[in-house]
């Protein structure tokens, strides 16, 4: 399993693409913040002190993308987001397959204490395949920490490109060698 903390990025306002890590792309809405500082979280408390994160505007979504012909069995990070009763708003979170697709999403109210500091769950989405291309998180005022990532597989097709690669790279060898 591999970990992405924001701790590397310094306030970085951007829409991506940012490569995060080797192999994962971060796209987001207007207003994300990779390497953010502190996010007032309404009634779910205070999110960042002490450490950096990455964070959507007030409705935005932040996705984490594998590299062309990459994928994961599973994918999640620490997550909260603003909440103000009697509105208490929730997130989504998507996994996407190959064309961008959904392929499973799930739908979470956080609720932590006005008083919280850094508290969260943990909501990612594990697969009995390794299909997820990106991964996304949806809602108002969005914070991530911890992105965690089983290390992406080629796809299948990329797979069978790379063994007729050294198929062909094996019988040019096979053909040079002297006798």
């Amino acid at each position: 399993v591999q970990m992405v903390d924001f701790e590397s990025f310094d306030g970085l306002a951007t829409t991506g693409p940012v490569l995060v890590a080797p192999n994962l792309t971060f796209t987001g809405d207007m207003g994300s913040v990779l390497g953010a500082f502190i996010a007032d979280l309404g009634e779910n408390g205070l999110w960042g002190v002490g450490n950096k994160f990455a964070a959507s505007d007030f409705i935005g979504e932040l996705r984490f993308t594998f590299a062309d012909g990459l994928v994961s069995k599973g994918a999640g990070a620490l997550v909260n987001h603003f909440a103000l009763a009697p509105l208490m708003f929730s997130v989504v979170v998507s996994a996407y397959g190959a064309n961008n697709q959904i392929i499973e999403t799930h739908t979470v109210a956080v609720d932590t204490l006005e008083s919280s500091l850094n508290e969260g769950l943990f909501l990612g989405i594990v697969r009995p395949q390794a299909d997820i291309r990106s991964i996304s998180f949806k809602g108002n005022s969005v914070v991530v920490d911890n992105l965690s990532f089983t290390t992406p597989v080629p796809e299948p097709g990329a797979f069978a490109l790379l063994l007729a690669g050294l198929a062909v790279v094996g019988f040019v060898a096979r053909r040079r060698r002297p006798y």
